[in-house]
């Protein structure tokens, strides 16, 4: 059954629109509606954000933004976590930015049907853009011409009793010092080593142990490029004019005025029959 998160169960986010904007509830940047909820000012209705079909970090459904956020670009990587939780958000695991992945795939392939937090079916046109976004350089949301999607994703990998000795660090929260709470699970067995991949992943969003492609060129929308995890980096996704790939071995400390950040946020689920409310 379809799930439908409604706008007062889900904190919302800035969703930077693509070439195509939904049409319900019409608004202007230049002079938004201004609603609370919480300690968050929301500018507009964004109910047009996407449901992945998984449970996230708080265990309610997830929805995430169909492209990268306005204006949290060019920060680095606990910066960026800092500004999403202030805002009511949080950056996607790569077990949720990769299922979402697959499930842009499918749709473009005619396979599946996506899904916006109020219920409605995403129009084809909308998915053919996030499909070539996650897989080319179309367009990036920040206005640079050499690369596609670039977004951070909420993994640092760290000393753990995991694959290879290490665990994957998730940020949860933020305290009123702007300390992390943070999440650490034993990393499970994953790719082994830098290479093209098939779209198969562990539970935790990196590449199935059997994963590796036979084929080691990119094949747009059958594989991505995967850099395995290297202790105390973090993980990115990105897509250019030659291939897309989940990278876990890149520096915290890193920034890019190309590089920003997909959106995450929570319903809460119905108590009784399906859906959720």
């Amino acid at each position: 059954m379809t799930q439908i998160i409604p706008r007062d169960l889900i904190k919302h986010l800035e969703w930077a629109p693509g070439k195509e904007q939904p049409k319900p509830q019409q608004t202007t940047q230049s002079q938004p509606s201004q609603q609370t909820q919480g300690n968050l000012q929301v500018k507009t209705d964004f109910s047009k954000y996407i449901q992945v079909g998984m449970s996230g970090l708080n265990r309610s459904p997830v929805v995430i933004s169909p492209f990268e956020l306005e204006n949290f670009n060019d920060m680095n990587y606990d910066n960026t976590h800092v500004k999403l939780l202030e805002n009511g958000l949080y950056m996607p695991t790569p077990s949720i930015f990769m299922t979402h992945f697959n499930n842009v795939i499918q749709a473009f392939n005619r396979n599946k049907k996506l899904n916006y937090a109020d219920g409605t079916e995403v129009p084809n046109s909308l998915v053919n853009e996030m499909y070539e976004h996650m897989t080319t350089n179309s367009k990036n949301v920040y206005g640079r011409s050499d690369v596609g999607a670039w977004t951070w994703l909420n993994a640092k990998f760290v000393d753990g009793n995991g694959f290879n000795g290490l665990a994957l660090e998730n940020v949860v929260g933020l305290t009123s010092d702007k300390k992390f709470g943070v999440k650490k699970t034993d990393l499970s067995d994953y790719v082994d080593e830098d290479c093209y991949v098939d779209l198969s992943f562990n539970s935790q969003g990196l590449a199935d142990p059997t994963s590796k492609s036979g084929d080691q060129s990119y094949n747009k929308g059958s594989n991505i490029y995967f850099w395995h995890p290297r202790k105390n980096q973090v993980a990115r996704f990105c897509a250019d004019s030659g291939w897309a790939g989940l990278v876990c071995g890149r520096g915290p400390s890193d920034s890019d005025d190309a590089l920003g950040v997909f959106g995450c946020a929570e319903g809460t689920p119905r108590a009784g029959k399906g859906g959720s409310r």
